[in-house]
């Protein structure tokens, strides 16, 4: 199934004050031009609480994100997404959920890792980005060697990197470049079916694709 057509659903534009509350916008333009004038993306800024972030890279509709928030309310969770249908879901979903310790940023998550101050998270998660190993695409993959190195910069001394893909070649890839870094200690890799976690998950069990994960801590 392509992954584009994943994005294809309907989605109800959340009322004023439930974007004001879950969703915070960062322009591609600002974040270029101007990162120093906008806000840092910190639990700070985010929540009023001086505490570190686990950060979804990737939050989709946020069933994932907002499951974890509710699992553990006595953390903090920020959900990067661009797709604007995705957004809107990930912030009804939270509103329905009554959480207050999830929000979402809608921006080019390789732009607004500029904006994330050193050590502002303790645990970051990939989930399922699309694999790009064509070389006509690699422009366009999330997960480069300068993305590494902002994940590496935000993530407090021995904070947890979570790595998920369905695609084997893809996979195979990205723990070269982690363990080639110098960053990262893998912690752990398991390849398994686990119940769908993430809808993306949901999807390629169901068409008996396991799951690959690598847990990698910083070092």
């Amino acid at each position: 199934m392509a992954r584009l057509k994943l994005q294809r659903f309907r989605a109800s534009e959340p009322p004023d004050h439930v974007q004001a509350r879950y969703i915070r916008v960062y322009k591609g333009r600002d974040l270029h031009y101007h990162p120093e004038a906008l806000p840092p993306i910190s639990a700070a800024t985010l929540f009023g609480v001086s505490a570190p972030l686990v950060l979804d890279l990737g939050c989709g509709r946020g069933e994932f994100l907002v499951g974890q928030a509710q699992a553990q309310p006595d953390r903090y969770f920020a959900g990067f997404e661009w797709h604007i249908k995705s957004v809107w879901d990930a912030a009804n979903r939270a509103h329905a959920a009554g959480l207050d310790n999830v929000r979402i940023v809608r921006a080019d998550l390789r732009l607004a890792l500029r904006v994330v101050p050193d050590g502002a998270a303790d645990e970051v998660l990939m989930l399922f980005p699309p694999p790009k190993l064509a070389r006509s695409e690699r422009k366009d993959d999330l997960l480069s060697e300068p993305l590494l190195r902002h994940i590496h910069r935000i993530l407090l001394p021995g904070g947890l990197f979570h790595f998920v893909t369905d695609h084997a070649a893809y996979f195979a890839t990205k723990r070269a470049l982690i363990e080639g870094g110098g960053l990262f200690a893998v912690q752990g890799e398991s390849s398994a079916f686990e119940g769908g976690l993430t809808r993306f998950q949901r999807i390629w069990e169901a068409m008996s694709i396991a799951s690959r994960r690598l847990e990698c801590r910083r070092i």
